[in-house]
């Protein structure tokens, strides 16, 4: 009976709309309450999360992205990438994608990417004549990127729940997130070629103007490749990355004289009040899990999977629908919270590597942050475009398709994912 009333009021709860860390706290302390366990052990379960170092790196991370949007650092970005591929067929098309590429080597956000780079793009995009629902929709899927390609704030908290390196998430990440970006820019074409969409192409400026934009935005370009390269290599864990990108940051944007101290600190500030949320979401997800451990609902889950088929490609076709299902009603953070306890410990016995499994997870709950009703990174876009959210999403969906069409290669081509951290000496 404890086990229905737990899962039942976490059912309504989310129903009801409160907020996901109390969703996740009240049905584990009633379940504690209704079973006679002393209610203190929710505060010993909700400490036991915190206390990894790893999860330092997201205020770290949280941090950077916010330093980069006030330091001017997008408008940077968006400039090279304009000026270097603004000419080819797809036009700024292809440089939102490219400039979301660039971007993700450094936040390792999807809003940080819609709220800072979003605005940059989709401005210059109407200016220069591109559809606006167009300019909207390609800005939302290649802000998803950003928690793909490392650093990435969803691999750092799987990594804490699931005890698995964050070095080897990021390593993994990196050819996914290629992927994604190409996938997005191969759609983009298509649309062209069969002329859904007219994509004016900008003039090529020429190689000094190319130059002066890599030149200008050279600090931006630097600190993908130092923050992924100090990893793969070693030099520095993914918590010290972290505080690189801060500083790498901070010292930009006060040298270029565009961050001012009363911008500084409202930046903090808001850097503070992300990173206390998540952090509490994920202490309540510690009485969360508790709970399905002591009651073995990942075996009921195991169970009831294999019930249905025994064949791995089924198996996970189930996982991903799941997922995708799962995206439609709370954020990624959220899921991924919910799901990693009930799949990690069925990872083994259907033969899935755990690295390859928090990819997959990361990425398919990606596709929910662009997909009503609570995608986030969508109603930051509709509310930075001013356009109903409802000719935004039609406008997505050759890009959501590319995505999913990405996700099942990342899914059923492990290989691919784990090449990187392999090369680097991962094994499973």
């Amino acid at each position: 009976m404890e086990l229905s009333v737990f899962f039942a009021a976490f059912v309504i709860l989310l129903a009801l709309g409160m907020p996901i860390a109390f969703t996740f706290l009240v049905p584990g302390i009633l379940y504690m309450l209704l079973s006679d366990t002393p209610v203190v052990l929710a505060a010993q379960q909700m400490m036991e999360p915190s206390q990894s170092f790893v999860l330092l790196a997201i205020p770290l991370f949280i941090l950077a992205g916010e330093l980069m949007n006030v330091g001017g650092i997008t408008d940077r970005i968006f400039a090279f990438a304009s000026s270097a591929f603004g000419h080819i067929r797809g036009g700024l098309g292809h440089v939102n994608v490219i400039a979301s590429m660039i971007f993700s080597g450094i936040s390792g956000s999807s809003a940080a990417d819609a709220a800072g780079l979003g605005r940059v793009e989709i401005k210059a995009m109407k200016e220069a004549g591109y559809r606006p629902e167009f300019a909207a929709a390609i800005t939302a899927a290649s802000s998803t990127i950003g928690p793909i390609i490392p650093p990435s704030i969803g691999f750092v908290l799987y990594g804490a729940i699931a005890e698995v390196g964050v070095d080897w998430l990021f390593m993994a990440g990196i050819l996914p997130g290629l992927l994604m970006g190409f996938m997005l820019m191969l759609a983009i074409y298509v649309q062209v070629l069969i002329g859904a969409e007219d994509c004016p192409r900008t003039p090529w400026p020429g190689a000094r103007t190319v130059l002066i934009a890599m030149w200008r935005a050279a600090p931006a370009l630097a600190a993908p490749l130092i923050i992924v390269g100090g990893i793969v290599t070693g030099v520095f864990t993914p918590t010290e990355a972290g505080v690189i990108a801060v500083l790498f940051a901070l010292v930009i944007g006060l040298l270029s004289g565009t961050i001012r101290l009363h911008s500084l600190v409202g930046t903090l500030i808001s850097a503070v009040r992300s990173t206390a949320a998540i952090m509490f979401i994920l202490a309540s997800v510690g009485v969360f899990a508790w709970v399905l451990t002591v009651e073995r609902v990942p075996d009921l889950v195991a169970a009831g999977m294999f019930a249905v088929s025994s064949k791995p490609w089924i198996i996970w076709l189930l996982i991903l629908l799941t997922l995708l299902v799962l995206g439609l009603f709370e954020t990624a953070s959220a899921n991924l919270l919910i799901v990693t306890p009930l799949l990690l410990p069925i990872a083994p016995a259907l033969g899935i590597d755990t690295v390859h499994l928090g990819v997959v997870l990361v990425f398919a709950l990606m596709v929910g942050q662009i997909t009503p009703p609570v995608g986030i990174t969508l109603f930051i876009v509709t509310e930075i475009s001013g356009l109903p959210m409802g000719r935004i999403v039609r406008a997505l969906i050759p890009y959501v398709l590319a995505m999913l069409v990405s996700l099942l290669i990342v899914t059923y081509w492990p290989d691919m994912v784990l090449m990187v951290p392999r090369l680097a000496g991962y094994t499973n």
